[in-house]
C-alpha cells in the first residue's frame, strides 16, 4: 500500500523547522542491523565538481571514489554522488542510530539501523566530515 507521497516504507518526510529542515522519521520499529533505506545514486563526474561545489547541492552530496572518506569533500576532486530516496534528507548526528555504507561500483548507499529506533523517531547519521553548520 503506497502512503502519501512523503511516507513509504515505513519512513516519513518531516520539516523540523527553518533551522534544521527536513528530515526523516521512522513510522514503524527498526531493529539493531536492519537495512532501512538501499538507495540508487547519482554520479557528479570530476569535471562538473567545480560547478555543484559552490551550489546547495554540496551539503547533499556523498564522496564517491574508492579509498575515500567524506572528508575529502572539502578536496573539490573526483567524483561525488547524491542519493536519491531518502538517504540524502538524512540529519546529521554526533550520536546517529543510523549509519550509510557506499557501494561504489554497484552506485548504491544502504543505511543500516546502529540500534533499535522507536517508531516516530527521527534516523540520523554522522557525516563523518567538518560540519559547515552548527549541530546544536
Amino acid at each position: 500500500m503506497w502512503g502519501t507521497s512523503d511516507e513509504r516504507n515505513g519512513l516519513r518526510v518531516v520539516n523540523f523547522g527553518p533551522k534544521k529542515g527536513r528530515g526523516i522519521v521512522a513510522t514503524q520499529g527498526i531493529r539493531e542491523g536492519e537495512l532501512i533505506e538501499r538507495s540508487p545514486v547519482l554520479i557528479i563526474p570530476r569535471n562538473d565538481r567545480a560547478l555543484v561545489d559552490p551550489t546547495i547541492m554540496f551539503t547533499y552530496v556523498f564522496m564517491w571514489e574508492h579509498g575515500t572518506v567524506e572528508e575529502d569533500l572539502y578536496k573539490h576532486d573526483g567524483r561525488a554522488a547524491i542519493a536519491l530516496g531518502f538517504t540524502s534528507l538524512l540529519n546529521h548526528s554526533y550520536r546517529p542510530n543510523a549509519d550509510f555504507f557506499r557501494h561504489i561500483d554497484e552506485l548504491m548507499i544502504d543505511v543500516v539501523a546502529l540500534r533499535d529506533i522507536e517508531a516516530g523517531e527521527e534516523i540520523t547519521i554522522d557525516y563523518r566530515m567538518t560540519l559547515w553548520f552548527d549541530p546544536n
